[in-house]
Order: structure tokens, then C-alpha cells, then sequence
């Protein structure tokens, strides 16, 4: 699982932090009160992005680097470790919101699920890259509509609360 270990680790961070952005402003959308401006709307993801990536780099990449080195020093083969790496992480990933927040909600809750996008998304590329399709050009594509993706959701929803 070493290959190219910094590169996947950021790469899952970058895509998870928008992922995470993406839902908080929709569900800002419905969340939201009569009257507001709507430009909550455009702020929301912005700040949710820095403080996910903030939250996954400080204590998630240490995380997923420990669960890594246990299931590579294990030694079991990719049926049983590519599971058990994302089982293990969605786990961390509530242990840690939970020490976090101290209760168990919804913030908890999304820890999990964005720990378990982020092993996800980092098992993916590990496969990419042993296939030999990992090239820079590929995940700069993906990094634009990763990017497109987040500003054009945000914009509609802007526009939608403008207009209703």
C-alpha cells in the first residue's frame, strides 16, 4: 500500500474536504431561515473546506498512516485489507468526532462518513496507481471537476435562494 503515499493522502484530503463542503451547503440550503441573503450560501463551503481539511490533515492523515502501517505490517491480501482499512477508518472517524464534539449527532456522524470517503477515495487511487493510470494529467482533470463541481452546486443553490 506505499505507493505514492503522500500524493494519495492529499489527494483524498483535497477531494473529501469538497465533498464535505458540497453537502454542508446543501443542507445549508434547507436549513436555512426566511429573509437571509443567501450568501451564507457561498460562504458555508468555503469555510466547511478549510476546517475539514484543516480536521483531516491535523488528525486524520496521522490516523489513516497508523491504520495503514498495522494492515501492511499484517500482511493480509487486498480482499481482506482494503475492507478492514475502510471499516477501520470510518470507526477512527467516529471515535474522533466523538472525542471532538463530546456527544454523539450529527457532527459525529459526518467525522464517519467523511473518514470513510476519505479511505475511499484513498483506496481508489491506490489501485489507480498500481494499474498505471495515476498520471498527473488524469488527476488534474479531476481536480478541475472536482473544483467545477463545488461552484457551480454552490452558484445554482445561490441563485435558487435569490430568486424563492
Amino acid at each position: 500500500m506505499e505507493e505514492s503515499f503522500g500524493k494519495r493522502k492529499i489527494f483524498a484530503t483535497i477531494l473529501t474536504s469538497f465533498l464535505f463542503s458540497l453537502n454542508l451547503t446543501v443542507l445549508s440550503v434547507f436549513d436555512r431561515e426566511t429573509g437571509e441573503s443567501g450568501l451564507e450560501i457561498i460562504m458555508i463551503p468555503i469555510f466547511a473546506s478549510f476546517i475539514a481539511a484543516g480536521v483531516i490533515v491535523c488528525i486524520g492523515l496521522i490516523t489513516s498512516a497508523i491504520i495503514e502501517f498495522i494492515i501492511c505490517k499484517i500482511g493480509w491480501n487486498y480482499n481482506i485489507s482494503v475492507p478492514m482499512y475502510i471499516v477501520s477508518h470510518a470507526a477512527m472517524g467516529l471515535l474522533i468526532g466523538r472525542l471532538i464534539f463530546g456527544f454523539w449527532g450529527l457532527y459525529t456522524y459526518t467525522g464517519g462518513l467523511c473518514a470513510t470517503v476519505f479511505a475511499s477515495i484513498d483506496m481508489w487511487l491506490l489501485f489507480r496507481v498500481k494499474k498505471g493510470k495515476g498520471t498527473s494529467e488524469e488527476i488534474l482533470k479531476i481536480y478541475l471537476w472536482a473544483i467545477l463541481t463545488v461552484i457551480v452546486v454552490t452558484l445554482s443553490l445561490f441563485l435558487f435562494v435569490q430568486l424563492f
